[in-house]
C-alpha cells in the first residue's frame, strides 16, 4: 500500500499539471491500494447549453482499479451513457426512421442487438472484462441506486460493431425486419483525418482527426480527456495514454500514449463483415493497438492480429519514428474474397485477377490493407472508372458526369458539397497525396478493400453520403494543399483550423446547418469530437460539446 504522504505528493503533482492545462482538482477517489483518481473541472471552458465546466480524469492502476476509480468519479456520467446514450445511438447513428412506425419491429431490433452484442462481449480480453466490472461496481459504491448494469456497460462498448455488422450485411437485419430495405437506413457516415510531418510540419508532427458521430441527445454533454496511467502486471500494463472518449466508453474516439503514438477511427461501409463472430469493437481495438503499440507499426500489428467483425478504417500516426497509416480492416479472414462483392453487371467493367497478381497494391492480409504514408497506391485502377461511370449512367438516372479532370492530383470528383457524381461506392477513389501528408474520410481506396465495399447493398445502403464522403476527402485535401501553398508548413494552430473546416466559422459555413442546435437554437452541436495531436509534445487540444465551446488541451508528460 502506498503511504499517505506519497499520494499527497503525486496529487500535488497532478493537481499542478492539471492546473497547466487549465483544469482545477474537484474530485479525488483512492483504492484500497493506494491507486489515485482525480476528476478535474476546466476554469473556463464550459458547455453552451448545461453552463457545466468541462472535465478531465486521472485513472492510475490496474484495470479493474482504473474502472473502479471512473466509477466513483463519474457515476452520473456513467450513467447517462449506459441508459440514455445507449438507447438513442441504435437508431441515432443509422436513422431507422422506418422502425418508429413500427414499434414492435424497433423492440426486436434492440433485442437483436443486445443479443449479438452479449455473445461477442465473451470473447474480449480480460482487461476490457475487468475495467467494466471495476466500472460497475464503482458506480455502484458511488450510488447504489445506480442506473448502470454491466448489461448496458455490454451494450455500450460493443453494440454499436453489432449494430453496423447488421446494416453492412442486411441479411440477418432483413431477417427480422422483412420489410426494411435500404432507403429506409440513413446511416451517419462523417470522419476526416489527415497527419503533417517532416518539412510539411515544420520539422513538427501534427496529426488531426474529426470524429463526427451521432451524439444520441447525450454525447456532446459527456466527452473527456481520460488519462490512464496503468499499473500492475507487465503483460497487460501497456503505455500511459490519454483517451478522447466519454466516461462509461472504455474505448477511443481518439488517443495518445506516452509514446507519441497516436489513433483515431473512421466507418467504412463493406460487405467483409462477419456478424455472427464480431470479435473486438472497433473503439476498443483503436484503444487496444495505442496502448500496446510503441509506434505505429507496432499499433498495426495489434490490429491484424486482433479477431474483428466490422470494416472501419484505422488511422495511426507516430511522431517517434514518423511515420503514419492508415489500416484499412475488414473481417478477420484468411482469405478475402473480395472479387465476389461487386455485383455482376460491373464486374466486366472491373479489374480481373490477374490485373490484381500485376498490380497488388498494399496487400490484404488476414482482412487487412495498409495504406503507409510515403507508399503512393497504383494508379491503374484509375483506368476502370470511366467504364463504371458509363455503366452507371446506362442503367440509373440521373446521370453522373465524370469531369475531365476529376481524378488528377488536384482535382474533384464533386467540385461542391451539392454536386452528386460517384456512382454510388462503385469506382475507385483517387488517393491524391501530398508530401508529408496523409489523408483518411470513410472510404477504402486500397483496391481490394474498394472491392468489398462495391457490394450491392452496402453501395444502396451508403449511396446518399458517398457524394459527401468523396467531396469531404478532396476539399481536405485542397485546404491542406492551400495552406502549404501560402504558410509554408503546417503547424499546430493551422492543424486545429483545418481540422475545423466544416465547422460554421470555416470554410463551409453552412455545411452543418441542419444539424441539432441547442436548447436556445443558438449553438450548433459538435456531434462526435474534433482532436488535434502534437505528437512531439505529446499534447491534444478537443473541441466538442458546441461550436461556441472552448477547446480544452492535455498535456500527457506532466501527468506521468
Amino acid at each position: 500500500m502506498t503511504g499517505g504522504g506519497d499520494m499527497e505528493r503525486r496529487y500535488a503533482a497532478l493537481a499542478a499539471a492539471f492546473a497547466a492545462d487549465g483544469f482545477r482538482v474537484a474530485r479525488r477517489a483512492h483504492t484500497e491500494t493506494g491507486r489515485l483518481g482525480l476528476m478535474a473541472r476546466h476554469t473556463s471552458a464550459s458547455n453552451y447549453d448545461t453552463g457545466e465546466k468541462k472535465t478531465a480524469y486521472y485513472l492510475e492502476g490496474t484495470a479493474y482499479e482504473r474502472g473502479y476509480l471512473m466509477g466513483l468519479l463519474a457515476e452520473p456520467q456513467i450513467a447517462d451513457m449506459a441508459v440514455n446514450f445507449a438507447e438513442n445511438i441504435v437508431f441515432d447513428q443509422i436513422g431507422l426512421d422506418f422502425l418508429n412506425r413500427f414499434a414492435l419491429l424497433k423492440k426486436m431490433l434492440v433485442e437483436l442487438v443486445y443479443e449479438l452484442t452479449q455473445s461477442a462481449w465473451q470473447a474480449l480480453p480480460a482487461h476490457v472484462h475487468d475495467e467494466a466490472a471495476g466500472m460497475l461496481d464503482g458506480c455502484r459504491r458511488s450510488n447504489r441506486n445506480t442506473r448502470v448494469t454491466m448489461r448496458r456497460l455490454i451494450v455500450l462498448n460493443a453494440g454499436i460493431d453489432t449494430l453496423l455488422a447488421l446494416v453492412y450485411t442486411g441479411g440477418m437485419l432483413r431477417e427480422h425486419v422483412p420489410r426494411l430495405t435500404a432507403d429506409d437506413i440513413r446511416l451517419k457516415l462523417m470522419c476526416n483525418a489527415f497527419t503533417a510531418l517532416g518539412p510539411a510540419a515544420g520539422g513538427g508532427h501534427y496529426f488531426a482527426r474529426d470524429f463526427m458521430f451521432a451524439s444520441g441527445e447525450v454525447l456532446q454533454n459527456n466527452v473527456a480527456h481520460i488519462i490512464h496511467k496503468p499499473e500492475g502486471r507487465a503483460s497487460e500494463r501497456g503505455f500511459a495514454h490519454v483517451n478522447v472518449t466519454a466516461p462509461g466508453i472504455i474505448g477511443s474516439f481518439s488517443v495518445m500514449n506516452e509514446r507519441g503514438v497516436a489513433g483515431g477511427i473512421n466507418l467504412s461501409p463493406a460487405a467483409n463483415c462477419d456478424p455472427q463472430r464480431m470479435g473486438m469493437n472497433s473503439l476498443l481495438l483503436l484503444r487496444d493497438c495505442v496502448m500496446k503499440g510503441g509506434s505505429a507499426r507496432e499499433a498495426a500489428s495489434v490490429i491484424l492480429r486482433t479477431r474483428r467483425g466490422v470494416p472501419w478504417n484505422y488511422v495511426l500516426s507516430d511522431g517517434g519514428t514518423d511515420t503514419a497509416c492508415t489500416v484499412e480492416a475488414g473481417a478477420s479472414w484468411a482469405h478475402t474474397d473480395y472479387m465476389s462483392y461487386p455485383p455482376p453487371q460491373i464486374r466486366p467493367y472491373l479489374p480481373d485477377a490477374a490485373f490484381f497478381e500485376r498490380y497488388p497494391g498494399a496487400p490484404l492480409r488476414d482482412g487487412v490493407s495498409i495504406r503507409w504514408l510515403g507508399e503512393p497506391l497504383p494508379q491503374e485502377y484509375l483506368r476502370f472508372n470511366p467504364g463504371l461511370w458509363q455503366i452507371w449512367n446506362a442503367t440509373r438516372a440521373p446521370r453522373i458526369t465524370l469531369h475531365p479532370h476529376a481524378l488528377e492530383p488536384n482535382g474533384f470528383i464533386n467540385r461542391t458539397p451539392h454536386e452528386k457524381n460517384c456512382p454510388s461506392t462503385q469506382y475507385f477513389p483517387p488517393e491524391r497525396p501530398l508530401p508529408g501528408m496523409l489523408l483518411t474520410s470513410n472510404h477504402f481506396l486500397t483496391p481490394a478493400m474498394r472491392m468489398c465495399s462495391m457490394d450491392g447493398w452496402v453501395a444502396a445502403v451508403t449511396r446518399g453520403h458517398t457524394n459527401d464522403i468523396q467531396w469531404r476527402y478532396d476539399a481536405l485535401r485542397e485546404e491542406l494543399r492551400k495552406a502549404l501553398q501560402r504558410e509554408g508548413t503546417i503547424g499546430f494552430s493551422s492543424a486545429k483550423r483545418i481540422a475545423d473546416f466544416l465547422a460554421p466559422y470555416g470554410a463551409y459555413p453552412d455545411y452543418y446547418r441542419d444539424k441539432p442546435r441547442s436548447r436556445d437554437g443558438r449553438a450548433l452541436r459538435i456531434e462526435g469530437c474534433v482532436s488535434v495531436f502534437d505528437l512531439k509534445a505529446k499534447v491534444v487540444e478537443s473541441h466538442y460539446g458546441y461550436f461556441t465551446d472552448e477547446w480544452v488541451r492535455t498535456t500527457l508528460p506532466a501527468y506521468l
